[in-house]
C-alpha cells in the first residue's frame, strides 16, 4: 500500500504535483494520465522512493516494484549477467545461482580438506536455493519472459548486448517476477507485440495489489484500470471508472465548470451594472452601491477555475536539399555479439523520397540494422555507403543523443545551422517546450525528450530522417502532429515501429524483414507482422 499526505513535486523551481493527498490500497487499479510533460514520471519515481518530495509525505508498505520508462542499460550484479540472472535476482535468487556456479567450478580444481570444505558450502548454498524455490523459480522466471516476448535464446544472454528494447522486456519481467504488493509502471506496453500486450492486460486485470500505471496504450487503460488520476498543472484530480468513462467525465465536468464560471459572472456583471447606476445618487443608494460592488469583488476571488484547452504541438520539418537518386545503401551487412549472431549477408538500399520500414519480430536485429546504418554502430561485416549530398538525422529509441547535464536550448544550438536564438525558442514553442528551455534535458519526462529529440532533426534539415520508434512516450495529440509533419516532409525516411496505427499512417513503400534482409512492397497484409515486432 502507498499513501501520499499533502505531497509536493518540485524540479527546480517548477512545481509539478501540489499539495496533493491519496492512497493505493490492495486491489486497485489506477491509470495515471497526464500530458507530456505534467510530471507523471517525476511523481511515480517519489512514489517509488527514488527521490524526495519537496513537501508532504509518502508511506509505503510491502514490495514495492518500479518499471521506469526509460531503456537504459540497469546496474548488473555482474559485467556478464545474463537475462535469466537479471530476473532472478528480483528474489535474491540470482547472487546464490551465481554462488553456485563458482563454487561447483572451485570444487573441479580442488582437492583433500579445501575441496571437501567446497562440497559443504556448496551443499548449503543448494539447500537454501531451494528453500527460496530457486529450480521452481526459474521455471516462473521463464514464463513471465516469455509472455512479454523473450525467447529463451535471449534469456542466456548477456544483458550489455541486448537492444533497448530486449533491456525493457528484461526489466518488465524482473519487476513482474518480483512477488510485489504494489506495482508502479511507467509505459510497460513500450517495445511489447501484440500477443505480449495482450497478456499484459489480462495479468494486470487480475494482479492483487495495488497498481498504478502510466501509459499512452488506451486500451490497456480501458481494460485494466478501475479508477483514474489526472495530473493538469500540478493538480491531481481523481475519476472512478476506466479510461473511457473518465475522458467523457473529463469533458463533463469541464462543461459544468464553464456554466458556474458563466453564472457567476452574469452575477457579478449584474452587481456592478446595479451598483454603477446607484453610485453618486442620493447617500444611502451610495452606500448600498459600495456593498454591491464589495459583494462583486469577493466574487470574483471565488470564481470556478475554467483551464484552457491545451495546446497542440505543431512539428514542420523544413524542407532539405535533395539527395541523390540512392541517399544510403548497406552492403553485405552482418552483425554479430558474442556468440549471438543477430543477421547475416543483409543488403540494404533506399530511394530518394522513399519511406522504408524495418520489420521483424523482437530480437531480430531492426534497432541494430539501424544504429549500423546511421553510423552509430560498425558492422562485423559489410559496409555502408552514403549517398550524393547526404544529410543523415536519427532518431534514437534510448534518447542517446540528449546529454544529462545540457540544458534543453544547447541541445538545439549545437545543431542548428545559424538560426537565431529567437528562432530555436520558437520552435521549442512549438514542440511545447517553451518552459523548459533553460532546464536540464536529463531531468526531461521521456515524452518530453522524446520532443526534444524531433524539435533537434528539425533543426538540422536532414534528407534522410533514421527514426527508431519514435512514437513511444508520446501521447495521442503529439503522435498525430508527427504523422502530420512526417506526411509533409520530402526526404527520405527509414522507420522502425511496434506501432501498427503509426505505420499504416505513414503509407511506406517498402518493407525489410529482418532477421533475413529480404525487401519487399509494403501492403496492408505486412501490418500484422508490425504488431508482432
Amino acid at each position: 500500500m502507498i499513501i501520499a499526505r499533502n505531497l509536493s513535486v518540485q524540479v527546480g523551481i517548477r512545481t509539478l504535483v501540489s499539495e496533493a493527498s491519496f492512497a493505493l490500497h490492495p486491489g486497485d487499479k489506477v491509470g495515471l494520465v497526464g500530458r507530456n510533460g505534467a510530471g507523471k514520471t517525476t511523481l511515480l519515481r517519489t512514489l517509488a522512493g527514488l527521490r524526495d518530495p519537496s513537501m508532504g509525505a509518502v508511506a509505503r508498505t510491502g514490495v514495492v516494484g518500479y518499471l521506469s520508462q526509460e531503456s537504459a542499460l540497469p546496474e548488473l550484479d555482474h559485467p556478464e549477467a545474463t537475462a535469466l540472472e537479471r530476473v532472478l535476482a528480483a528474489r535474491d535468487i540470482g547472487a546464490i545461482q551465481i554462488r553456485l556456479e563458482q563454487v561447483r567450478l572451485s570444487m573441479e580444481q580442488s582437492a583433500g580438506v579445501e575441496r571437501d570444505r567446497l562440497i559443504r558450502s556448496f551443499a548449503r548454498l543448494e539447500a537454501e536455493f531451494e528453500t527460496k524455490g530457486g529450480y521452481r523459480a526459474e521455471a516462473e522466471a521463464r514464463k513471465f519472459a516469455a509472455s512479454v516476448g523473450i525467447t529463451d535464446d535471449e534469456m542466456a544472454q548477456p544483458v550489455r548486448t541486448m537492444s533497448g528494447g530486449q533491456r525493457r522486456r528484461v526489466e518488465l519481467s524482473r519487476i513482474l517476477f518480483a512477488e510485489t504488493d504494489v506495482l508502479l509502471l511507467d509505459e510497460p506496453t513500450n517495445h511489447l507485440d501484440l500477443d505480449a500486450k495482450a497478456w499484459m492486460m489480462k495479468y494486470l486485470a487480475e494482479y492483487p495489489g495495488a497498481l498504478l500505471v502510466v501509459s499512452h496504450d488506451l486500451p490497456l487503460l480501458d481494460e485494466s484500470i478501475t479508477s483514474v488520476l489526472s495530473l493538469d498543472d500540478g493538480r491531481l484530480e481523481p475519476y472512478r471508472g476506466n479510461y473511457s468513462y473518465f475522458l467523457a467525465e473529463r469533458d463533463r465536468r469541464r462543461d459544468q465548470r464553464i456554466r458556474e464560471r458563466r453564472h457567476q459572472e452574469k452575477r457579478i456583471d449584474r452587481l456592478e451594472e446595479t451598483a454603477r447606476r446607484f453610485m453618486g445618487t442620493t447617500e444611502k443608494m451610495s452606500k448600498r452601491a459600495k456593498s454591491m460592488q464589495t459583494r462583486a469583488d469577493k466574487m470574483k476571488q471565488y470564481l470556478v477555475e475554467v483551464k484552457k484547452e491545451g495546446k497542440s504541438v505543431a512539428l514542420r520539418f523544413p524542407q532539405p536539399e535533395p539527395s541523390g537518386k540512392i541517399p544510403l545503401e548497406g552492403k553485405g551487412l552482418a552483425m554479430a555479439f558474442d556468440d549471438n549472431v543477430v543477421f547475416v549477408d543483409v543488403d540494404v538500399y533506399v530511394e530518394r523520397g522513399e519511406c522504408l520500414v524495418i520489420m521483424g519480430l523482437n530480437g531480430a536485429g531492426k534497432t541494430t540494422l539501424l544504429r549500423i546504418l546511421a553510423g552509430m554502430m560498425t558492422a562485423d561485416i559489410g559496409e555502408v555507403v552514403p549517398g550524393h549530398k547526404l544529410s543523415l538525422g536519427y532518431y534514437a529509441q534510448e534518447h542517446e543523443q540528449i546529454t544529462s547535464g545540457v540544458t534543453v536550448f544547447e541541445h538545439m544550438k549545437a545543431v542548428s545551422h545559424g538560426e537565431t536564438d529567437l528562432m530555436l525558442r520558437s520552435l521549442l514553442g512549438h514542440f511545447l517546450l517553451a518552459d523548459k528551455v533553460e532546464q536540464d534535458a536529463g531531468t526531461l519526462s521521456g515524452g518530453e525528450k522524446t520532443k526534444l529529440a524531433l524539435a533537434m532533426l528539425v533543426v538540422g534539415r536532414h534528407n534522410l530522417l533514421m527514426l527508431d520508434e519514435p512514437t513511444n512516450n508520446l501521447d495521442p495529440q503529439a503522435k498525430d502532429a508527427l504523422l502530420e509533419a512526417l506526411h509533409t516532409y520530402t526526404g527520405t525516411l527509414i522507420v522502425v515501429s511496434h506501432d501498427t496505427g503509426f505505420v499504416e499512417a505513414l503509407t511506406p513503400d517498402r518493407a525489410v524483414l529482418m532477421p533475413d534482409g529480404n525487401s519487399v512492397y509494403f501492403d496492408e497484409s505486412l501490418l500484422d507482422l508490425v504488431a508482432l515486432a
